[in-house]
């Protein structure tokens, strides 16, 4: 849509808000629901697979899109992206996505029973613990996207070339991949609370790198250790929507806790646009960061047990009915 772009205000404000309404279902939220009715012991690592193509995206994109408009201009550049989103994504996800049929759940039975479990919607409102996640997540996506978004007009402002900057961004993306994986890999083993502080301990690393006005490599492990926890961060929120409130409302649950996530990715790159433009330096900016990852983290330590853990894993968490939404 962005090929037929005008200098009209409206039509800018229009195109962007129908390609947001539109591609609402390309979010995490349809992939991550199909996923969750398919797995229960290993559903993390299963989470963080089908998620990781975020990663490959956000690693191959940039570079596909910068030789389009290098070779043919921006606007076949963006009717040449739309192209490869619907044969590489469009295709298989019509072709293979799909939730279990009642043969197959009857040959699961464990399938079946965790479908049926889980909080209401409204009930799940009313609690704290949806709030509380969200509210870390929103801190989380704040604090990753004000760094990351930045990395190529922060690089370059200190002297790096192009190249140079468009690889640590593409190196974030590859970290992302990896970081899904991993944290899918350690929420099946460990406690999800304790993985998700985990990996928002990446990004207080990651941003003091960038904090520090180093050169290469600095910049790129930064980057990396950024990526990483953003590719953690959807894969731990899928997750611990399905342990802390089921199955059976997690499309509305999930959808909702995603909405707030996806509504604050403005936020960051704000505030680090104003922190440049009052003091010239991001670094005000990332001290913020800091503080509100440390807030985040607090808010996962007293989430306590599960109400619905693996069905392979009953001893390890208190019955649903004993703990609150």
């Amino acid at each position: 849509m962005q090929a037929y772009i005008t200098s009209s205000l409206l039509v800018i404000y229009l195109l962007f808000a129908f390609k947001a309404l539109m591609g609402a279902g390309l979010s995490p939220v349809s992939f991550a629901f199909a996923v969750s009715k398919w797995f229960d012991r290993r559903r993390g690592l299963a989470l963080g697979l089908a998620l990781s193509g975020v990663g490959l995206g956000t690693s191959v994109i940039p570079l596909l899109v910068a030789y389009l408009i290098a070779n043919y201009g921006w606007r076949p550049a963006y009717v040449g992206l739309g192209l490869v989103v619907l044969v590489l994504g469009g295709l298989p996800a019509l072709l293979f996505i799909r939730e279990p049929d009642q043969q197959e759940r009857a040959a699961l039975p464990h399938l079946a029973q965790a479908a049926l479990t889980g909080y209401d919607f409204i009930d799940v409102l009313k609690g704290w613990r949806f709030w509380a996640l969200a509210f870390a997540f929103f801190l989380g996506v704040v604090a990753l996207n004000g760094t990351l978004t930045q990395i190529v007009a922060m690089l370059m402002d200190r002297g790096m070339t192009l190249q140079v900057a468009t690889r640590d961004l593409a190196a974030s993306g590859i970290a992302a991949i990896l970081g899904r994986i991993a944290s899918g890999w350690c929420v099946d083993r460990y406690h999800g609370p304790y993985v998700a502080i985990g990996f928002f301990i990446l990004p207080m690393i990651g941003t003091l790198f960038f904090a520090s006005g180093a050169g290469e490599p600095t910049p790129l492990f930064g980057a990396l250790l950024c990526g990483a926890a953003l590719g953690g961060e959807i894969d731990l929120m899928s997750f611990l929507v399905s342990r802390y409130f089921g199955l059976r409302s997690y499309g509305k649950i999930f959808g909702t806790m995603f909405g707030i996530f996806a509504g604050s990715t403005g936020v960051g790159p704000f505030i680090s646009g104003l922190s440049f433009d009052h003091w010239h330096s991001y670094v005000p900016a990332f001290a913020l960061y800091e503080v509100a990852l440390v807030v985040a983290c607090l808010i996962f330590l007293p989430l306590g047990p599960y109400p619905f853990p693996s069905h392979h894993r009953h001893a390890l968490a208190e019955p649903a009915e004993k703990v609150s939404a």
